[in-house]
């Protein structure tokens, strides 16, 4: 039987203003929207560690959307993974990975 993915809609929403300070403050922000099939991938391949990213749905915040427009030459593509130090469209199992390591990575320097 087919697992449903969690919930992205149980989380608080994420505005961009606090998703850009979580990632000043280290921690890993996740851009998304609903029905992004790439989007539900990265949620199920984080499995627990998807709660320790912050997730910001770019339909509901036009300040994101111009955000990750901004990061993808004018496309709002999600899901696209921000941190301090590089940006990234995870639509693949390797970018899932990375997002998973950047995560965990961010939690032990925080």
């Amino acid at each position: 039987m087919f697992k449903k993915s969690p919930s992205r809609s149980a989380r608080p929403a994420t505005s961009h203003a606090e998703a850009a300070q979580h990632v000043a403050e280290g921690g890993v922000a996740i851009y998304w929207r609903p029905g992004c099939p790439f989007c539900s991938m990265l949620e199920r391949g984080l499995g627990a560690d998807a709660d320790r990213a912050t997730w910001t749905n770019i339909w509901e915040d036009p300040d994101a959307q111009a955000f990750v427009e901004s990061l993808n030459d004018g496309n709002a593509t999600v899901p696209t993974v921000v941190t301090r130090d590089e940006h990234f469209v995870a639509a693949s199992t390797e970018r899932v990975a990375l997002t998973k390591a950047l995560i965990e990575k961010a939690d032990a320097s925080r």
